[in-house]
């Protein structure tokens, strides 16, 4: 692998702290929705109720881990992978 000019490197993104993170904004999501929805006796709505915890969670699964390949492609291109606190 050829060498920066510069000297300097960027550190690769890791998959930890990524992993960790996004497991912890799934369950905060699942049980924000639980929590809200379960006061429900009605199987009809305790199945949507569910449904909707997943797909919430499903949703920030994927954006986690679409956030996470545009840190990897950064560091592909040799750019900065860390942009804020929260990135």
């Amino acid at each position: 692998m050829a060498e920066d000019s510069s000297g300097t490197t960027t550190p690769t993104p890791g998959f930890v702290l990524p992993g960790l993170r996004c497991g912890v904004e799934m369950a905060l999501v699942g049980t924000i929705v639980l929590l809200i929805g379960l006061p429900t006796e009605e199987p009809i709505r305790l199945g949507i109720v569910f449904l909707s915890a997943l797909l919430a969670m499903t949703v920030v699964l994927f954006w986690a881990v679409g956030r996470h390949v545009r840190r990897w492609i950064r560091y592909a291109q040799g750019k900065p992978t860390r942009n804020t606190p929260f990135d």
